[in-house]
C-alpha cells in the first residue's frame, strides 16, 4: 500500500502535524491531508480524499490525547465549555459526513477547494475581527464559566462538528478563534479546550467516515486505517511536544504560527 520511502514521510508527516496540533488546539488534518495528497496523490483512485480524512481524523485522536493530558495538567483546560460544545459537535458531525459523501468521485476536487477556501476564510475572519476588536473589547482576564449551554453549542460545537464531518479535520481551525474573539476566552484555554474536544469530535467523525466509505465503490476505510498507522506513531510524540510549546512560546508566536499554517495550506489546495 505504501513503500518504505513514502511511510518514512508519512511518520514525519505524523510528527510535524502532532506537533503544530498539540500547539494549536486543532488534531493536525491541515497538515497531514494536504501531505498525503502530495506524497501519495491519487494512488487509491478519485476517492483518495475520503480515505486521506479518514486517515487524517483517525490520527487526530493520537494527537490529541497526549496533548489533552498536558493541557489539563497545565490547568487550561476548562471542563464546563466542553459541556455545551460537544453534543452538538456530534450532531454536526452527522450532517457534515452526509454532505461529504455527496462528493463523490472526481467531484471530490471540489471538496479539495472548499477545504482550502474555508482555511482562507478562517485566517481572513480572526485577522479582521482582531483589528475591529482593538481596546474597545478586551479579552476576559480569565476564561468564563459556561453557563449558556446552548450559545456555545451553536458558535463552537455545531460547526466545528460540521468542518470535522465535511473536511475531516478536527474541527480546531474553527473553534480556537470561535471561543478566543467570539466568547472571550484566553487563547491558552482556547487552545485546550479545542484539544479536549477532539477527544470526542475525532473518534465520532472516523466511525461516521467509516459508514459513508463502505458505500464507496473500489476503497476501503482498511486503507485509510493503514494510513493512519503511519501516522500515528509520529502525532503521538508531536502533540506531546507541540502541547508543551504552547504553554512556553510567547502567545504572539502561537498566534503567527496559527495563521501561517493555515494561509499557506488554503492557498494550495485552492490552487492545486
Amino acid at each position: 500500500m505504501v513503500g518504505w520511502d513514502q511511510g518514512i514521510w508519512m511518520l514525519l508527516v505524523g510528527l510535524g502535524a502532532g506537533v503544530i496540533g498539540g500547539l494549536l488546539g486543532v488534531g493536525g488534518g491541515i497538515v497531514m491531508i494536504p501531505a498525503m495528497i502530495l506524497i501519495l496523490g491519487e494512488r487509491f483512485g478519485p476517492n483518495s480524499f475520503h480515505l486521506y480524512k479518514l486517515a487524517a481524523i483517525t490520527t487526530s485522536i493520537f494527537v490529541a490525547i497526549p496533548a489533552a493530558w498536558r493541557h489539563a495538567h497545565a490547568g487550561a483546560v476548562v471542563r464546563p465549555l466542553l459541556r455545551g460544545i460537544v453534543p452538538p459537535s456530534i450532531a454536526g458531525i452527522v450532517v457534515g459526513v452526509a454532505a461529504a459523501a455527496l462528493f463523490d468521485g472526481e467531484q471530490t476536487q471540489i471538496l479539495r477547494r472548499v477545504f482550502g477556501g474555508f482555511l482562507l476564510l478562517v485566517v481572513g475572519t480572526h485577522l479582521y475581527l482582531r483589528r475591529s476588536a482593538g481596546s474597545a473589547h478586551p479579552r476576559r482576564d480569565r476564561c468564563p464559566i459556561a453557563r449558556r449551554h446552548a450559545l456555545y453549542g451553536l458558535l463552537v460545537g455545531l460547526p466545528a462538528g460540521l468542518i470535522a464531518g465535511l473536511l475531516g479535520i478536527g474541527g480546531g481551525a474553527w473553534a480556537v478563534p470561535a471561543q478566543h474573539l467570539g466568547l472571550g476566552v484566553r487563547m491558552r484555554n482556547a487552545i485546550a479546550n479545542s484539544t479536549a474536544m477532539i477527544l470526542f469530535i475525532a473518534p465520532a467523525t472516523a466511525a461516521a467516515l467509516t459508514i459513508s466509505i463502505a458505500r464507496m465503490e473500489a476503497v476501503s476505510s482498511l486503507t485509510g486505517f493503514g494510513l493512519a498507522a503511519w501516522l500515528a506513531p509520529g502525532a503521538l510524540v508531536g502533540g506531546w511536544c507541540g502541547a508543551g510549546l504552547t504553554h512556553a512560546w510567547p502567545i504572539r508566536w502561537v498566534r503567527l504560527a496559527f495563521h501561517v499554517l493555515l494561509a499557506l495550506t488554503g492557498l494550495r489546495l485552492l490552487l492545486s
